[in-house]
């Protein structure tokens, strides 16, 4: 008895969560994201890296101004700075806005799952704070502090989470897994634009001796927003991470 052959429906994967759709197909089952009708061109992939080493070559200066010049030092010029880089971030986000805004959504909400990313984001953030201060002491023979450089200011405290908890956590997260990590997806494969994405990330914080987890770090994040079709589970997590080492900070200052 003849069995008659079935023929599957062709398939491409989606541009924004990498699920397999029928070839036709409009827009996402899963994320919901908007498919281009045609592949990305060559030209169009040569203009987007451009377009992104721009956007990393600003926020690169901007990290390196406030790190290394003097007079960026000071409390003024450091909000500029922040206030530069917050709206560097929001600009190129929002030039592809039509497709970015589906990773501002947040399908498939799990309250258990937003509870064990922020758990090990603070275990993480409790092994990184004693692992640095011992790298520190042991290569530098110095300890380094987060509160030093706002430690004369009335709002000290409230500067430290803010500076270094809250806006980390929404527009680096918004940049980086954000602009730039959906602009490498259209480019390579998942796991070059994550690893790429995540390379850069730490790059930008100007810590040799940092490297050991900042590049775990992005790699867990970008995974995550990757898996999750999202940004707001690694906002969390980088929120929680950077909250616990400020924490850490506070509670070792002298009374």
């Amino acid at each position: 008895m003849l069995t008659e052959e079935i023929e599957l429906p062709e398939t491409k994967a989606c541009i924004q969560c990498a699920a397999l759709l029928n070839t036709g197909s409009k827009f996402c089952n899963s994320c919901g994201a908007k498919q281009s009708t045609s592949e990305v061109k060559v030209a169009d992939q040569w203009n987007l890296l451009k377009q992104a080493a721009v956007f990393y070559g600003l926020y690169l200066l901007l990290c390196c101004l406030s790190k290394f010049t003097d007079a960026f030092q000071e409390m003024a010029w450091y909000l500029v700075l922040e206030v530069a880089g917050i709206l560097l971030t929001i600009v190129f986000f929002a030039i592809n806005w039509s497709e970015n805004k589906a990773l501002l959504k947040w399908p498939g909400f799990s309250l258990q799952k937003l509870s064990a990313y922020c758990g090990i984001a603070m275990a993480g953030a409790f092994l990184v704070h004693y692992s640095v201060n011992w790298l520190n002491v042991t290569i530098f023979s110095q300890e380094e502090h987060l509160f030093n450089a706002s430690r004369d200011n009335y709002y000290a405290m409230f500067l430290l989470v803010f500076f270094t908890a809250v806006t980390p956590a929404l527009f680096e997260e918004l940049g980086f897994r954000g602009y730039l990590l959906q602009s490498l997806l259209k480019v390579s494969d998942t796991n070059q634009a994550v690893y790429i994405s995540a390379f850069l990330f730490a790059i930008i914080h100007l810590s040799f001796i940092s490297l050991f987890w900042l590049i775990p770090f992005a790699l867990f994040i970008g995974y995550v927003r990757v898996r999750e079709n999202t940004l707001w589970y690694g906002i969390f997590f980088h929120f929680c991470f950077n909250l616990t080492a400020c924490l850490f900070e506070l509670l070792q200052q002298p009374r």
